[in-house]
């Protein structure tokens, strides 16, 4: 099965929110935003210099997206790195490598030596063992601690 890529639409805001939730809900994030809300900043992305989303379609349907930017990296010999932010399959495309397909997929706009960051929360073992599959290994580890008498967020 094939995947393509194509660019994201203003038509496609609406879509893109209601995976982006999904995204938050399977991931564990603490992200409060609205649909409605996250549609307006995916707005903001597409808007904004730099920013891409990317559908990902599987038999013509929309099986996932992706958003990502290219950015400066002095630690890298072009000066460049990728950083991607959001990677997510719909619920209901995933097993069968159709992750794996998206993301070789996307890999194709990109020189074979470049380098791809991104951040999987401790909280997401799947995400973690998914991207462990695709080849990533860790480069940071990010801890937080809220000083006492913070409101908790969780």
């Amino acid at each position: 099965m094939t995947i393509t890529l194509r660019p994201a639409t203003e038509a496609d805001l609406p879509d893109i929110a209601r995976m982006n939730r999904d995204l938050i809900n399977d991931e564990g994030h603490r992200n409060p935003m609205t649909v409605t809300e996250l549609e307006e900043r995916a707005r903001g992305f597409l808007r904004e210099g730099g920013w891409h989303i990317d559908l990902f379609l599987s038999q013509g349907a929309t099986a996932g997206f992706a958003t990502w930017r290219e950015e400066a990296d002095i630690t890298e010999p072009s000066g460049r790195r990728v950083y991607l932010r959001q990677f997510y399959i719909c619920r209901d495309a995933r097993g069968g490598g159709l992750g794996r397909r998206a993301f070789e997929a996307l890999m194709d706009h990109f020189p074979a030596d470049t380098r791809i960051l991104l951040e999987v929360l401790h909280s997401n073992p799947g995400g973690q063992a998914f991207w462990a599959r695709m080849g990533f290994g860790p480069y940071a580890h990010f801890v937080e601690r809220r000083s006492p008498g913070a409101p908790s967020t969780r």
